[in-house]
């Protein structure tokens, strides 16, 4: 879905231009991360054959220690990688990355996403990783492994001398995010040198040594008393009538707003730097000028209750999107996303209620529910799954674009097959797939969590259907049915 890479060095200067001075701590961000050695046991890069091999992109397979192996390995040059995952349910035991969204180069202590993207291209009898510039074509092509042959299925990348497969981690901290590593400089013409590591970050910008324990849920909106302390806004400014639907495609929750008087694109609010960090990275290696402006502590809205839940239930978070001040993607007719994903998310606790599973929601009315405190609400609940219920959109100039799509990270395969199939057994929808994508609230739960898109208010077909109450419950039912299969009831 998403696709990643940078370089630290040109990070600075860029983000100078760019951003015009709103983004001068980019050094100083970029100087919190770090690398943590994996054993060379427990992950591996893969040539991923697509179309049958027409072409390949890399994936990276990591094995959790001490749980089932995911995958196993045969022969030799090449070497044929069978990934047991694709035939059991490897919840705990395997984590996959198939884009950059979970992958960059590092050499010499310079993550180099921003300046090259990993790429696998055929060489004769052979199948090579390379780091491909993506911004100054004239800089060197760097290859990092080759397969040493080829033959069908996955196989195995064999990294070049120097080269490794390390963690990426943030204020000491290790994260998902997986680093190509060559730790020695690389001398050839064009590659960006290393800036010191040492750069402090400015006064106004508050980085804590350490990730915070899981707070209480604090969804901003609404009214209430101002929680303490200083926020992390991420926007994009809005550049042409694309820009909205560009951002979605990374994080389906953001919405258009102003921000001292200027149009932009709101991703999120953090509490936590770290958090707005991350997200700021994942825009800007999907090429969106994205900034992180401090902000006021937001008023917040009260959650709905946490339920006492009795040994042995099962409990459901489901997340209607957008809501409030954010209307979502607003359609044929006016017709707008929050509207429908409250509706859906009724109907689908309605019927959950009913064959006896507990089920709470990250918002009960039409009220604005930040990113962080939809996946802070579901962690601190103890929640069995999530389920975000969206609605799509593309140009109003596309009709002829409709259908279901669902959306999962690693644990939440299983979930959004079964949700998936579920609902287009219930209606007639276009089926667009069961995707992978590394949205907010799908990172940032503990749980399997999928994001499951009905439909597109912008598509002649489902925004009939999302004016008939008879299609939508159908939908929801679908949905909820979904979610019952996958729970065995």
């Amino acid at each position: 879905m998403t696709r990643f890479s940078r370089s630290v060095a040109t990070l600075a200067a860029t983000a100078t231009t760019l951003l015009a001075g709103v983004m001068t701590p980019a050094v100083a961000w970029a100087n919190q991360f770090g690398q943590q050695s994996i054993e060379p046991n427990l992950a591996v890069a893969v040539a991923n054959p697509v179309r049958n091999g027409a072409f390949y992109t890399l994936m990276i397979l990591e094995q959790v220690p001490n749980r089932r192996q995911c995958w196993q390995e045969q022969g030799s040059n090449p070497v044929v990688i069978d990934p047991l995952l694709l035939s059991f349910d490897f919840t705990g035991a395997c984590d996959r990355k198939t884009d950059s969204n979970g992958y960059s180069v590092r050499i010499n202590g310079q993550d180099l996403g921003v300046q090259y993207r990993l790429e696998i291209s055929p060489r004769q009898n052979d199948l090579v990783l390379f780091a491909k510039p993506s911004r100054d074509r004239s800089a060197p092509m760097i290859e990092i492994g080759r397969t040493n042959g080829r033959t069908n299925g996955f196989l195995k990348i064999q990294l070049n001398s120097g080269w490794q497969l390390t963690r990426r981690t943030f204020n000491g901290q290790p994260t998902g995010h997986i680093y190509i590593t060559h730790d020695a400089p690389l001398d050839l013409p064009g590659l960006p040198v290393a800036t010191s590591p040492t750069a402090p970050p400015p006064p106004s910008v508050t980085v804590p040594p350490t990730p915070a324990p899981p707070r209480p849920p604090t969804p901003a909106a609404g009214g209430g008393a101002p929680t303490s302390g200083t926020h992390f806004r991420v926007v994009v400014p809005i550049t042409g009538p694309d820009t909205l639907q560009q951002v979605r495609s990374v994080e389906p929750e953001a919405f258009r707003t102003t921000v001292d008087g200027q149009a932009v694109v709101q991703v999120g609010l953090f509490q936590e730097r770290r958090r707005a960090e991350e997200v700021h990275q994942t825009l800007l290696a999907a090429n969106l000028p994205a900034k992180i402006l401090n902000a006021a502590a937001p008023a917040t809205a009260s959650l709905p209750p946490i339920p006492a839940i009795p040994r042995g239930q099962v409990l459901v978070v489901i997340d209607p999107g957008h809501g409030g001040r954010d209307p979502g993607a607003v359609g044929i007719g006016g017709i707008q996303e929050k509207q429908i994903n409250m509706t859906i998310s009724n109907r689908v606790q309605q019927k959950l209620q009913e064959a006896g599973v507990t089920v709470v929601m990250t918002r009960t009315s039409d009220q604005w529910v930040d990113l962080d405190a939809r996946a802070q609400f579901a962690n601190q609940a103890g929640a069995d799954i999530f389920v975000s219920i969206h609605a799509n959109a593309i140009s109003m100039a596309r009709p002829d674009v409709n259908g279901l799509e669902t959306y999962y990270l690693s644990s939440g395969e299983r979930l959004a097959r079964s949700i998936h199939n579920s609902v287009l057994r219930h209606t007639d929808m276009a089926d667009r797939g069961v995707r992978q994508a590394r949205f907010y609230v799908l990172r940032y739960t503990t749980m399997p969590a999928v994001l499951v898109e009905t439909g597109f208010v912008t598509g002649s077909v489902d925004a009939a259907r999302f004016r008939n109450p008879t299609a939508v419950n159908q939908i929801a039912d679908g949905i909820a049915r979904g979610i019952l299969d996958y729970l065995g009831r």
